[in-house]
Formats: structure tokens, sequence, C-alpha cells
């Protein structure tokens, strides 16, 4: 409309004298728009941020690395040994058979304990003969039911080389009937150590010396006939399950049995006391069938 087009009053209140044009006034025009910056073509320098980037990378790779380390020292030092992940010691003994199976297994066992045993004069105390055994085993306790032990057993025979299996040699003492017990602990611990499928280990103690009677007469020939044992008599036995010695598999060997073994004039009453403390409680009598039978019977 043509009102819109009339200017408004003068700012100073005052009339516009006549005949002046009426002009309008326009708003003022805008700057010229600063021009755009050129874009670099080459490759851009590094940002502030370049250097704190490549801290943290090489912190992370670190990391990476020492883990590595880490698993690389775990698994050098247990082997990769199962066992650990049940709570055995990694590093338990210095000493381990290269052949785990039961049969490989406890030759090398066998081997290894018995000569470590030796007489005063350094002759070596029992000769050991082990392996698996094929018969079913009851144990037949003081009081209450008879029960079947089930699994894979060993048996370890400790033969003196004397009559009957008794020991050839030496002097009959309780001191060498300690030694001999700590003999077959020890196997035992081997045994259930790195015997991944053993589940019980016996272990036969040599029988006493047969006592020698005066003869009636002397034979033609001059010597006296030594009386021998009876084969199938009653012999001792220790007898472990696994879970008896858990304990003693969870700290290294040399905390139980220290390493080299006492002879019967060598053993001292602390040893003694703590072989009886592992011992007697899995001390049994032990018949050998004769002829070979299919049970063999612990009676405690």
């Amino acid at each position: 409309m043509a009102r819109d087009l009339i200017p408004p009053p003068s700012p100073a209140g005052r009339p516009q004298p006549e005949g002046t044009p009426r002009l309008v006034e326009l708003p003022p025009e805008p700057p010229p728009a600063a021009p755009a910056p050129a874009q670099p073509t080459g490759p851009l320098p590094p940002t502030g941020f370049r250097n704190r980037f490549g801290f943290l990378m090489g912190a992370l790779a670190g990391v990476v690395v020492a883990s590595s380390l880490v698993v690389a020292v775990v698994l050098s030092t247990t082997g990769g040994d199962p066992a650990v992940d049940e709570g055995l010691h990694p590093n338990w003994s210095k000493w381990h058979p290269s052949d785990t199976s039961i049969e490989g297994g406890v030759t090398e066992i066998a081997r290894k304990v018995g000569a470590e045993y030796r007489h005063p004069d350094g002759k070596q105390l029992v000769d050991i003969k082990g392996g698996p055994l094929a018969l079913e085993v009851l144990l037949r306790p003081a009081a209450g039911q008879i029960e079947t032990i089930d699994g894979n057993t060993v048996i370890y025979e400790l033969d003196g080389l004397g009559p009957g299996g008794s020991i050839k040699g030496g002097k009959v003492s309780e001191a060498r009937h300690k030694v001999l017990q700590r003999e077959a602990l020890e196997l035992s611990l081997y045994t259930f150590r790195y015997l991944p499928d053993v589940d019980s280990v016996v272990t036969v103690l040599p029988p006493r010396p047969p006592a020698t009677a005066a003869p009636t007469a002397t034979p033609a020939n001059g010597v006296a006939a030594q009386p021998t044992p009876d084969p199938s008599s009653t012999r001792k036995a220790i007898f472990y399950r696994p879970g008896d010695l858990k304990q003693q598999l969870q700290v290294p060997l040399g905390v139980t049995v220290p390493a080299h073994a006492p002879t019967p004039d060598t053993l001292d009453a602390i040893e003694a006391k703590a072989i009886d403390t592992l011992t007697l409680s899995n001390l049994f009598d032990v018949s050998i069938p004769q002829p070979p039978g299919t049970t063999l019977v612990l009676d405690r």
C-alpha cells in the first residue's frame, strides 16, 4: 500500500519542510565474505595428540608382551602339568618318571627309590618289583564291614633277597623297619604324583628273617639246613589311597621325606616319629595267596 512507503516521523519530532522529497532509508550492505581457506594438498602435519596416542599404544603393547612372558614362565615351571589344576605342587620333586603309564612309570619309580635305601655298609637294602595288581583287593577293618577297593591298584613288593624275601644281611631292628616304612611312603608319593591313572598303592614289606633252629643231627655234608618261612604267611603292607597323602602332595617332596634316605644307623628320633605319623595308620597285615588266587586281603 502507498502508506507503507511513507517514512516514519523525524527522530527529533520536527516535521519535514514542504517540497522535500521523502527518501526511503535502505539498510547498509553486508561486508564482503572472507575467502575460504585453501585446502592443503600435501600430507597433514602431526597433531598435538600424536605423541600421546603413540605412548598409549606402546604401553598397551608392553602389557601384552608382559602377559605373554608370565604365561610362558608358568608353563615352563609347571610343564603344563594338569595335576597343578588339582592343587598339587608344581615343582614337587627334582626327579620324575619319563613314562606316566602304570606299567612304565611304576618300573622307573621302583628303580629310582630302591637305589636310595641302603644298609650301613652301602649295599642296597631291598630290590623292588612293581606293577599293576590284577587281584581284587579287600580291606577288612578291625570292626565293621569288609570294603572292596575299586579302581587301578599298584603293588610294590620289597624283596630283601634272603629266605622268603627277608632282608639278607644287616641286623633286625625297629629302626630298619621304620626305614622300610619310609621307603613305602616315598614309593606311594611318587606314584600318586606322577601316575594319574593310579587309584591306590599297596607296598608289601619284607618278612622277618626265619628263626634258626638248632639242628637235631648234622647232615652228611656238615652244613645245617636253614628253615625258610612259609611263603603264604602273613606279611606287613602299607596301603594308601590318594586322599591319604593329599597334604603331602601339595608341598615339595623334600618337606615330607628329605633327600638322602637314612640308613638304620642314621635314622634320628624326629624323623622316625614323622614316619610313624604317616604310615602306622595305613599299616596292614596282608596274606600273599599261594598259589596265586584272585583276592588280596588287607587286615587292619
